[in-house]
C-alpha cells in the first residue's frame, strides 16, 4: 500500500464518520461504547503485537539502551496525561459534549472548549501518525489499523458535540477536515523532517506506545459491570484475534 493512499484512508474515514452531521444526529451512546472498546482492546494489542517489539529490537547498548527507550514509553504515557487537560478524556469514549454546551450557554464562552478541545486532539493525531510510515518507507499496518479504528469514536464524540452546539454543518466539517489531516500531517513531519536529521525511530515509536497504552488502558477499565461486560469481553477478544492477524509494516 502506497503512503498517500494510507492518508487517504485516514481522511475518508474521519470524514465518513461525520456524516451524521449532515441529519444533526449523533449515533447511540452504547454503539459508541461497543465500538470504543473494540478500538481499545485493538489499539491494546497493536501496541504490544507490533509496536512496542520496534522500540525494542536490535538493542546493541544492553539494559542501559533498553531501559531508556523504556522511558520513552513513560514520556508518552505522561505526555497523554498532559493531554486530557485539554480534550477532557474524548480520545478515550467521555461524552462532554452537553457539558460543554451547557457550559457554553451559560457563560458565552463558544469557542474555548472547543478550541481547547480541537488542539489537544490534533497534537494527539499528530504525535500517533508519527511513526506511521517507517524511515525506509514502508507503512506499520498495524498502526494504521488502530489509528483508523481510535478514530472512529473521537469522531463520533466530536459529531455529538458539535450537534449539541448547534454548529452549522460547514463549521463541523472544516474541524473534522483539520481533525483528519493531523495524523497525516504528524507522519510527513516525522518521515521528511526528523528522520533524515538522525535516528529517531525508537524514541519516537516508544511516545506513541506510551500515548496508545494510556488510552485504550483507559478505555477498557472504564467499562460496565453486568450484561453488557459478557459482549465486551467477546469484543475484546476478537480484538486481540484480529490484531493478531494484521500484518507488519510492507
Amino acid at each position: 500500500m502506497s503512503v498517500a493512499i494510507t492518508y487517504i484512508i485516514i481522511i475518508a474515514g474521519v470524514l465518513l464518520c461525520g456524516l451524521p452531521l449532515l441529519a444533526k444526529r449523533s449515533l447511540p451512546a452504547k454503539a459508541v461504547d461497543y465500538i470504543s472498546t473494540f478500538g481499545a482492546a485493538f489499539l491494546f494489542a497493536v501496541c504490544f503485537l507490533h509496536l512496542a517489539p520496534h522500540v525494542f529490537e536490535n538493542e546493541e547498548g544492553g539494559t542501559f539502551s533498553a531501559l531508556r527507550h523504556g522511558i520513552w514509553v513513560l514520556v508518552g504515557f505522561l505526555i497523554q496525561l498532559l493531554l486530557e487537560i485539554l480534550t477532557r478524556g474524548v480520545e478515550h469514549g467521555h461524552n462532554h459534549a452537553q457539558c460543554c454546551a451547557d457550559s457554553e450557554t451559560h457563560h458565552h464562552h463558544h469557542t474555548h472548549p472547543i478550541v481547547g478541545l480541537m488542539i489537544g486532539l490534533s497534537l494527539h493525531s499528530f504525535m500517533e501518525g508519527m511513526p506511521l510510515v517507517t524511515p525506509s518507507g514502508q507503512v506499520e499496518y498495524g498502526l494504521l489499523s488502530g489509528i483508523v479504528l481510535h478514530n472512529i469514536p473521537i469522531t463520533l464524540m466530536l459529531v455529538s458535540l458539535f450537534v449539541n452546539n448547534e454548529f452549522s454543518v460547514g463549521k463541523s466539517y472544516l474541524l473534522l477536515v483539520v481533525f483528519a489531516l493531523m495524523t497525516p500531517l504528524g507522519s510527513m513531519v516525522n518521515h521528511f523532517m526528523i528522520s533524515p536529521v538522525g535516528n529517531f525511530e525508537q524514541p519516537v515509536m516508544g511516545i506513541v506506545v506510551g500515548i496508545l497504552l494510556h488510552v485504550s488502558i483507559s478505555i477498557l477499565f472504564n467499562h460496565d459491570v453486568g450484561k453488557k461486560s459478557k459482549l465486551k469481553f467477546l469484543l475484546i477478544v476478537l480484538a486481540f484475534a484480529v490484531a493478531y492477524l494484521i500484518p507488519d509494516a510492507h
